[in-house]
C-alpha cells in the first residue's frame, strides 16, 4: 500500500521525515520527494512549496506516477477557534476555500483513518481536534476570515494548500486527510503580507526578509516568536505523524 504527504515548506518535511525515520530521496516532476519503504506501505513525501498552484501541481505530478490509497496534507496551520493552543493537532472534518471575500466548500472523501485518529488521540488525552481546514490563497487577517466562515464551523483553521490537494485527490477518487498543527493561535495576527517575504512562486527570499525587516523592525519580536511557536509546532507534527502512520 502506497500513503502520499504533501508538505509545503522544508520545516514541514522535515518533522514528517523524522516520523518516518529512513527515506530515500528522489524527484516527483520537478518536486523534491522522498521514499520511505516499509514492510507494510510505502510512503511517498513531496515538498511542493506554498500555496494553492504549488500544491495543486505537486499532487497532480504525484498521481501521474502513483497510485496512493491515502493522500495527507500535512503542516502548520494558524488556528482560528479561540480554544487551540500551538502545538495543538487540527485534523480536517471539512474544507473550503476562502478568496475574494466568499467561501466555496470543497467536496472530498474524508478518510476514515482521519475520523479514527482524532477519536483514538482525543480519548487518550491528546489536544487533536477535527476542524474546518479553510484555505486561502493569501494570508488573510484572522479576524476578517473568522467572519466570512459560517455560524458553528467546527474548530476552523487556515493554511494555504490543503484544499487544492483534497480536490485532486476527489477528482482522482483518493480518500484525503489533512493533519495540521497549529504554529500561530487565533490571536496572533501577523504584521507582514506573504508577497513582502516571497517571489512570484511564493518561495520564500532571504534578501527580501531582510528589506521588509529593514522596513518594518517592529516585526522583529514577531518573528522570533513565529520562530519558535514553529519549532514547536514541528515537534507536534511529528510526534503526530508518527502516531497516525503506527496507526494506519
Amino acid at each position: 500500500m502506497n500513503i502520499a504527504i504533501i508538505t509545503a515548506m522544508p520545516e514541514e518535511t522535515r518533522a514528517c521525515l523524522k516520523a518516518a525515520k529512513t527515506a530515500e530521496p528522489l524527484k516527483v516532476g520537478r518536486f523534491k520527494a522522498f521514499l520511505c519503504r516499509a514492510p507494510e506501505r510505502n510512503l511517498l513525501l513531496v515538498e511542493s512549496g506554498m500555496g494553492f498552484k504549488n500544491a495543486a501541481a505537486a499532487a497532480e505530478a504525484l498521481l501521474e506516477e502513483y497510485r496512493p490509497a491515502l493522500l495527507i496534507s500535512a503542516g502548520f496551520c494558524g488556528g482560528i477557534a479561540p480554544e487551540l493552543r500551538v502545538g495543538d493537532v487540527a485534523v480536517s472534518r471539512e474544507l473550503c476555500i476562502v478568496a475574494n471575500g466568499a467561501v466555496q466548500p470543497v467536496p472530498v472523501a474524508i478518510a476514515p483513518a482521519a475520523h479514527n485518529f482524532v477519536a483514538r488521540q482525543s480519548a487518550s488525552g491528546a489536544r487533536v481536534f477535527a476542524g474546518l481546514f479553510a484555505s486561502t490563497p493569501s494570508i488573510m487577517a484572522k479576524k476578517e476570515l473568522a467572519l466570512l466562515l459560517p455560524p458553528g464551523a467546527p474548530c476552523p483553521v487556515v493554511e494555504m494548500e490543503s484544499a487544492a490537494i483534497a480536490i485532486v485527490a476527489a477528482e482522482n477518487g483518493i480518500p484525503f486527510m489533512g493533519i495540521r498543527t497549529v504554529s500561530d493561535a487565533a490571536d496572533e495576527e501577523l504584521g507582514f503580507s506573504l508577497d513582502e517575504f516571497t517571489d512570484h512562486n511564493l518561495r520564500i527570499r532571504p534578501h527580501k526578509v531582510a528589506l521588509t525587516i529593514l522596513r518594518k523592525p517592529w516585526i522583529i519580536p514577531q518573528l522570533v516568536r513565529l520562530g519558535r511557536n514553529s519549532r514547536i509546532a514541528a515537534d507536534s507534527l511529528s510526534h503526530a505523524m508518527a502516531r497516525l502512520l503506527a496507526s494506519l
